[in-house]
């Protein structure tokens, strides 16, 4: 009798000691498939994020190198004539050449997703280290890279107003003049820049800000490239 109980007793054990393995193991299972789906789900939200980016730099680019063409043409004319028409073809707004004599351009590429996972903390689900490397140059160093730029230029930008209204209001005042046209304005400012150093030589460090500010946005491009052919490979072995 008592070798049947232990037989008997025996095989209770191994079947609950099989269905708590079991138990566990489909809830690792479980895990596993949810961490796979969150993984994809990150992966795809930073891809999306990746295309976001990369308009907002393109529309960036267009913009300073506009800014810096329409200096070159004020401050390096041909024959020491001013070419109205090159600058006509570039801008037909007045405002839109005061702008980058005292308006700082900001450099704010959407980043909500890559902070929102940040906090979330739901970077634990990227298993490649690369990525994760690469998020961290692109978002920290390249990042910076380009802000440290921006803070030079709005810090010189502040300061140049100031030297702008005591020594150049008529160029001030001749934006909102409407009976001044963009061509009568474009020769103010020329005709300023030919006489006073001081304002060439502010201009001339505004435009090396401006290339500094291209130089680092192409490095910051080239890790946002990196990011998006590195996750692309890792959501194709999927």
């Amino acid at each position: 009798m008592k070798k049947e109980y232990l037989i008997k007793y025996f095989f209770e054990f191994i079947v609950i000691v099989m269905g708590i393995t079991v138990s566990f193991w489909l809830n690792e299972v479980s895990i596993d498939i949810q961490n796979e789906k969150n993984r994809i789900k990150v992966l795809n939200s930073l891809q999306t994020e990746i295309h976001e980016i990369s308009e907002y730099c393109k529309e960036r680019e267009a913009t300073w190198l506009k800014d810096i063409n329409l200096l070159d043409l004020f401050l390096y004319p041909q024959n020491g004539l001013l070419d109205i028409d090159s600058i006509s073809k570039l801008t037909t707004s007045k405002s839109r050449i005061e702008t980058f004599f005292i308006i700082y351009r900001v450099f704010d590429p959407p980043m909500n997703r890559y902070h929102s996972i940040i906090n979330s903390g739901d970077l634990k689900y990227v298993d490649s280290e690369k990525i994760k490397e690469i998020l961290s140059r692109l978002h920290n160093t390249s990042f910076s890279y380009v802000e440290t730029t921006v803070e030079y230029e709005k810090q010189l930008k502040q300061s140049f107003l100031p030297f702008l209204a005591t020594n150049h209001s008529q160029f001030l005042l001749a934006t909102d003049d409407k009976q001044i046209d963009i061509n009568r304005y474009s020769e103010i400012l020329f005709e300023a820049i030919q006489k006073n150093k001081k304002l060439k030589a502010k201009l001339v460090l505004i435009k090396r800000y401006l290339g500094f500010k291209l130089n680092f946005l192409e490095l910051y491009n080239k890790s946002l490239k990196e990011l998006e052919n590195e996750i692309y490979a890792v959501l194709n072995e999927v």
